[in-house]
């Protein structure tokens, strides 16, 4: 789940609610390498290595030897000795322009490069801050082998950035930015960015369609994917493919494109949450006879990657990160860095059975295997649009019915009789499926699986696919949702489901996002780990026989809701006026009770053991209007507590189950669930009247407030649900049951 602000949580489930939709579009030569920053002066602070790392922003306001900028009235900072400071500052002169803006020499700066094939327009951006001014004649030259081969001169400029395009330069090395003439007398050249190619923003009035879609299987038996649709206005044709000199021939299938859903807050600010890095599938692009939109069809990096041929290095990785890391390598040596691994697996050994094993293989069997054998699932994260391997989760986002078209729609999900594993070693391993009454029996030859005890650990990751059902919603959409998520949708005021979120469609339509379409997974995995008890009440519990490992998970009682404020009418309840018509309003709910906190671990046993179960006492409502509830006592597991957990904000989720503990705010609290109870609500409003006062002599006096109906009472809130301790074991084999 992307992380978001309270108030942006607010306003995505707000009625109405207003969306946005954006797309960063970035046409240059991935391949690109930037090289050293030349120029005829800097001054002492001048950081010309900020001018291509696409920050736009204007230099802060520093006091220098320039025309007004030395006033000590707190608008400008001062520089310390060593001149650096945190703020981004990108390039700057170390000569001062005339009192005619003139300079005495040409002042210019040279950003060379490598790597680029073709290069057909580009970008320079000056200060936005109008204190700095921007060169007014200058010429942008690109360069190649120490020579000008396409020149722009501009007169007269009061622009803060220029784009040139309509021009086309093969392998070219440098450009130059030569200025004569400053808009603004005693300034120095000021430059925060020299862009190679296209970089735009296209916001909805660009974009006539907007769909993203992403699917994820948790198994590794196949490749997540994810891909987007767009539709922007060409009327201009500046991507005209009938062109051979326009800028469609600079456009390649590893170019990114940053798409970005936001939410407008009540404040006026959007939100912007960034739902992927897509790129161009390679023909994927379409457009009509006369060129008025281009449609682009768009993948993530591993739909980029999974079909190509995986070439070996000339020694192969030993680890899963190393893995990764060659994957991407496959792009480029400018996607080295676009993988992430969680850092408590990136060290994990995974080795390949030989060099032939993985040579002729594609890159997406590379992520699949890697993946399988440490445990983890692969994805392109929606924040950074890189490779990522990591653990399934456990937390994700509150759906409620009044966001969704109608009731979750709910059907069987697929079942497996078995899973054959051959090993490297030569050996053959069988693992029972979830319904030995299945046609499904699946064999998996992953050269990086050597040992029995990797292929269970695969096991795990497989069978949690299986089993179940599977929960079909439609409704608004939240962007801050991920593939991924294990989502709670509360059904009534008591119940609710929880399923992990394996697709889902977000598409814009007449500028609203809506209709988007989501899958939902309540697989049982019904292998590893699928035996469990749910403990509702305090005792002892035995472990059965043939367990010698339990996974336990202990839940403090939830708290109490807190008490509603009473209502209120007239004076002291707000601003009436005197004369006029009166105010009342409701009083302010009760603080809802939270979640218990929520521990859980793996444990070794002895066989058979017995532990003592304390669950811990809900906690009592409020008593006192304003007051919040009491927090719910702590679960005792033998010698394990749940005073060493934390509390989850949309609750504890068991995606094996599909059961949910520890929610916030419940009008209903089940016993045995850790659920915090809902506040109270606030008292109704009084009604009255302003009356005027008169002296006996018929002299107004002033105004008295008459009440006719005195404000309700607040409202008690709910008690908090008692704790819980589920336990959670693997079905026990023949030879452990009988020996």
């Amino acid at each position: 789940m992307i992380q978001t602000s309270a108030a942006y949580r607010e306003a995505i489930v707000g009625s109405p609610r207003r969306t946005r939709i954006r797309a960063v579009v970035d046409i240059s030569d991935p391949d690109k390498v930037m090289g050293a920053v030349a120029a005829s002066s800097s001054a002492p602070w001048s950081r010309p290595e900020e001018l291509t790392d696409h920050n736009f922003n204007a230099p802060p306001r520093y006091a220098a030897l320039e025309r007004g900028r030395w006033l000590l009235d707190g608008s400008f900072g001062i520089f310390p000795d060593n001149w650096q400071v945190p703020e981004q500052i990108g390039y700057a002169g170390g000569v001062l322009s005339g009192a005619d803006g003139r300079f005495a020499a040409a002042q210019w700066v040279e950003q060379t490069f490598s790597g680029v094939y073709v290069l057909q327009a580009l970008s320079v951006f000056f200060s936005s801050d109008p204190i700095d001014g921007v060169p007014s004649d200058f010429t942008v030259e690109v360069r190649a082998g120490g020579r000008a081969v396409y020149t722009r001169a501009f007169t007269g400029n009061r622009a803060a950035s220029v784009s040139l395009d309509g021009f086309t330069v093969y392998t070219p090395d440098a450009i130059r930015l030569t200025v004569t003439r400053w808009s603004l007398p005693g300034r120095r050249v000021r430059l925060t960015e020299i862009l190679l190619g296209l970089y735009e923003e296209w916001d909805e009035h660009m974009l006539e369609r907007f769909t993203v879609t992403a699917q994820g299987d948790f198994s590794c038996l196949s490749l997540p994917y994810g891909s987007a649709n767009i539709a922007m206005d060409n009327s201009s044709r500046r991507f005209e493919p009938r062109r051979k000199d326009g800028i469609f021939q600079s456009i390649e299938e590893r170019q990114g494109v940053e798409l970005y859903l936001g939410t407008d807050l009540p404040d006026g600010v959007t939100e912007w949450v960034k739902v992927g890095l897509y790129y161009q599938a390679g023909d994927g692009w379409k457009t009509g006879d006369n060129a008025p939109t281009m449609g682009w069809y768009l993948v993530d990096i591993i739909g980029l990657v999974s079909g190509r041929t995986f070439l070996p290095p000339d020694t192969l990785p030993e680890t899963l990160a190393g893995w990764m890391e060659a994957v991407v390598l496959q792009l480029g040596e400018a996607f080295r860095r676009r993988f992430h691994v969680d850092p408590s697996y990136a060290a994990l050994p995974v080795t390949a059975e030989s060099l032939e094993a993985v040579t002729g293989k594609t890159c997406g069997d590379i992520i699949r295997w890697a993946c399988q054998a440490s445990g983890t699932w692969p994805r392109a994260a929606a924040e950074t649009g890189r490779l990522t391997a990591e653990p399934l989760w456990n937390q994700g986002s509150k759906i409620t019915l009044d966001n969704l078209n109608g009731y979750p729609g709910m059907s069987a999900n697929r079942s497996l009789a078995a899973l054959i594993f051959k090993l490297t070693s030569g050996e053959e391993m069988v693992v029972s499926g979830n319904a030995t009454a299945s046609e499904d029996t699946i064999t998996i030859q992953n050269p990086f699986l050597h040992t029995r005890e990797q292929a269970l650990e695969a096991a795990r990751l497989i069978l949690a696919q299986y089993g179940g059902n599977k929960l079909e919603i439609t409704g608004r959409g939240d962007p801050s949702s991920e593939i991924g998520d294990v989502d709670t949708v509360w059904l009534d005021e008591s119940t609710a489901a929880t399923a992990r979120r394996m697709a889902q469609t977000f598409q814009m339509q007449n500028g609203v996002l809506k209709d988007c379409r989501s899958t939902l997974l309540q697989a049982d995995g019904s292998y590893l780990w699928t035996e469990f008890a749910v403990i509702r009440a305090s005792g002892r519990w035995r472990a059965p026989a043939g367990v010698s490992q339990l996974r336990i998970v202990l839940g403090q009682a939830g708290q109490g809701g807190g008490y509603g404020q009473p209502g209120w009418v007239g004076p002291g309840g707000g601003s009436s006026i005197p004369g006029g018509s009166s105010a009342a309003g409701y009083g302010d709910p009760g603080q809802d009770g939270q979640g218990g906190a929520v521990w859980y671990g793996v444990i070794d046993i002895n066989p058979e053991q017995e532990f003592d179960v304390i669950l811990g006492e809900g906690g009592a409502a409020a008593a006192v209007p304003g007051e919040a509830g009491a927090l719910g006592g702590h679960t005792a597991f033998g010698a394990y507590s749940s005073e060493n957990g934390r509390v989850y904000p949309n609750g504890y989720t068991d995606i094996a189950n599909g059961q949910v503990f520890a929610r916030t705010g419940v009008a209903e609290p089940l016993p045995g669930t850790g659920d915090g109870g809902k506040g109270g609500e606030g008292g109704e409003p009084g009604e009255g009247y302003w009356e005027q006062q008169f002296w006996s002599d018929g002299r107004p006096k002033g105004w008295k407030f008459i009440t006719t109906k005195p404000p309700g009472p607040g409202h008690p809130g709910v008690a908090g649900a008692t704790g819980f301790a589920m336990v959670t074991w693997e079905k026990p084999t023949k030879e452990a049951l009988y020996g």
